[in-house]
């Protein structure tokens, strides 16, 4: 019988192509399409409501509490209560719509992933730390639910917050919105200097927990032979060792 691997980390490999990887995701998605058409709806909707009220607030200022008027402030108020009180509720609805697309989908993933996984060669298990591909099958799936359900419904709010609110600042004074948007690139180059090294830190996190359950699976599944070497404390010390490493690996990496 061929020995056990030991628990170790394994290689997390990157991504030659992210956007290849990320269109052989729209398959589990596009039986949800029209639901997908509801929630980009919705965020729309919340987008432009959270626009309207800054612009009520303004509106308010300059027609009414400067010039010390109450008539019609009452009546702005309310505008921007309203606006207000249905931004959130349309967030509401596109996140509970988006993180429900989001789980059935990955439901059908991680169902096509453990398929995959039985029809691998037993060598390729050889190779590979049961942990490190538990960790696949659940802290890469997550990671991929937090990027549906989450980050694609915030960047395209972002995305078209962005756009409204320069349509805006030109529409009231061009030439400061031009100076506004000179600082633009300044702001692109930094985010995408910051995002080099969190992806960097995130492909390092997902590295340490596939190590990490690695510890913790060989260790729960060999304590008869742990307890009959007195090897408690050597584990305790290994897992202590790989859990530090993901705490650091986390900090970096958020």
């Amino acid at each position: 019988m061929q020995p056990r691997r030991p628990a170790a980390v394994g290689r997390i490999e990157k991504a030659n192509d992210p956007r290849h990887a990320l269109i052989r995701l729209l398959p589990y998605l596009k039986p949800f399409k029209f639901t997908l058409v509801l929630v980009f709806s919705c965020v729309i909707i919340y987008t432009l409501l959270g626009l309207v009220g800054p612009y009520l607030l303004g509106v308010a200022i300059d027609q009414f509490i400067t010039p010390k008027q109450a008539t019609g402030l009452a009546q702005i108020a309310g505008w921007m209560l309203a606006a207000y009180i249905l931004n959130n509720v349309f967030q509401v609805i596109a996140g509970w719509m988006m993180a429900s697309v989001s789980q059935r989908a990955l439901k059908q993933l991680r169902r096509d992933l453990f398929g995959h996984l039985q029809q691998l060669p037993l060598n390729f298990f050889d190779r590979n730390p049961a942990g490190e591909l538990m960790s696949r099958l659940t802290n890469d799936i997550d990671a991929i639910n937090q990027a549906v359900s989450q980050n694609v419904t915030t960047l395209v709010a972002s995305v078209l917050s962005m756009v409204g609110i320069l349509i805006t600042m030109f529409v009231l004074d061009v030439w400061l919105a031009l100076a506004s948007v000179l600082v633009v690139p300044i702001m692109i180059g930094f985010t995408e200097f910051v995002a080099r090294y969190t992806r960097r830190g995130f492909r390092d996190l997902q590295q340490q927990l596939g190590g990490l359950n690695s510890v913790m699976e060989e260790s729960i599944s060999g304590q008869r032979v742990v307890k009959a070497f007195r090897r408690n404390e050597s584990v305790i010390d290994d897992f202590r060792r790989h859990n530090q490493e993901v705490f650091r690996a986390g900090v970096y990496a958020n």
